[in-house]
């Protein structure tokens, strides 16, 4: 959040679906935030609690700046759709399917009461974002920070368990070193899922850099709880420390399953 003539409350993916969003900033702009709060939270009307959260998050922010909450005024914002959370639904006999959850990118600008009745209201907003004043759009980029840098470095020689190499693939190789790397990362199963992370096509890349193995990778969505898990899970089996390099643009989609994954899955009781 930065504090100029204006106050701006940022998420990059909050779980709501962008027509319900707009409806709701649109009832509370002009209106002072605590008024507003209450109005989403508690009526009359529709209500919608993740907006709600959102202004109690630049309530407090603006408290610890020194600001008195009750001087501030919604006076504007944007509600843009975002990536889909994709999570597993098991339901009974071992079957289960996939759950959408729509998220938006959402912005809300609180200004001091002065401020805003002497602005003049935009009178052609951007699509997305609610009148008065023109609002920045949120910039396009992953959800969640990339961390920088490759990662995983690969100890001498190839990376057991190696595949057998083909003659024009000599071993130490950066291909069959690579090929190596990825045969390491099917062994590294899904919790969720029960098949291996190559197969449901979360690996994206394997390339070796010198020394070290660069692996590119993403999961159903950037705000999966598993991340941690599996990079514990991917460091076991190359007997190496470091971060991945993790990718969320473009977005994970079912498609991305190999054909043997897709048998795995199927055998386990999923419907892809």
């Amino acid at each position: 959040m930065t504090l100029a003539a204006e106050w701006h409350v940022d998420e990059p993916q909050l779980r709501i679906a962008e027509s319900d969003g707009q409806t709701a900033l649109g009832a509370i702009v002009g209106r002072p935030v605590i008024s507003a709060r209450a109005w989403l939270r508690f009526g009359p009307g529709r209500t919608c609690e993740p907006i709600a959260r959102l202004l109690d998050r630049g309530i407090v922010q603006a408290e610890g700046a020194g600001l008195d909450p009750e001087l501030l005024v919604v006076a504007g914002g944007s509600v843009q759709a975002a990536e889909d959370i994709i999570r597993v639904r098991r339901k009974a006999y071992g079957v289960a399917d996939w759950i959408h959850s729509p998220t938006c990118r959402v912005r809300i600008t609180l200004q001091p009461a002065g401020l805003h009745a002497t602005i003049r209201p935009d009178m052609s907003p951007p699509h997305g974002s609610v009148p008065p004043g023109p609002v920045p759009p949120v910039p396009p980029g992953p959800v969640l920070p990339v961390p920088p840098g490759p990662v995983l470095p690969v100890p001498p020689g190839p990376v057991p368990p190696a595949p057998a190499l083909a003659p024009d693939s000599p071993a130490g190789s950066d291909g069959g070193r690579a090929a190596a790397v990825r045969e390491a990362l099917s062994e590294v199963i899904d919790p969720d899922l029960g098949v291996n992370i190559v197969d449901l096509g979360f690996v994206r890349a394997v390339t070796i850099e010198e020394r070290t193995a660069v692996i590119t990778m993403t999961l159903t969505s950037a705000a999966c709880p598993l991340t941690g898990v599996m990079e514990d899970q991917i460091r076991t089996e190359l007997a190496a420390l470091g971060d991945l390099d993790w990718q969320w643009i473009p977005a994970w989609r079912p498609a991305d399953i190999t054909d043997s994954g897709r048998e795995q899955l199927h055998a386990i009781g999923f419907t892809i």
